[in-house]
């Protein structure tokens, strides 16, 4: 399992809120219930700091990672970033912006940028 998906969420500032991490925690559990539904790898778990929520996914397919995924990330009102990671530390990594859904027609699209 040497790829990675890394995925940050924007905080109100330093460890968020209370409703923030609330609502945070319920979405890393349904990004959890996804990685395991497609047999894509395993959620390893989050941290909260520096105005940030970060997760970690490892599998042996970022790609794969990513697309059981990507759906739910715009969920947050903030968007999220997620990088994808094609091997261990040090190896190519593509950053993915993904913004919050349109509120109007619940949908985002998201944009790569290769890091490596």
């Amino acid at each position: 399992m040497e790829h990675a998906v890394l995925i940050r969420f924007p905080l109100s500032g330093g460890f968020g809120n209370a409703q923030e991490l609330e609502t945070l925690a319920r979405l890393s559990g349904d990004i959890a219930g996804a990685v395991a539904a497609a047999g894509a790898g395993e959620f390893d778990g989050h941290e909260a700091g520096g105005g940030e929520y970060r997760l970690f996914l490892y599998g042996p397919d970022a790609g794969k990672l990513f697309g059981a995924v990507e759906p739910l990330l715009s969920r947050w009102p903030g968007g999220a970033v997620a990088v994808k990671r094609y091997g261990p530390p040090g190896a190519a990594e593509v950053r993915v912006s993904v913004p919050a859904a349109d509120a109007a027609t619940g949908t985002s699209s998201s944009g790569e940028e290769p890091l490596k």
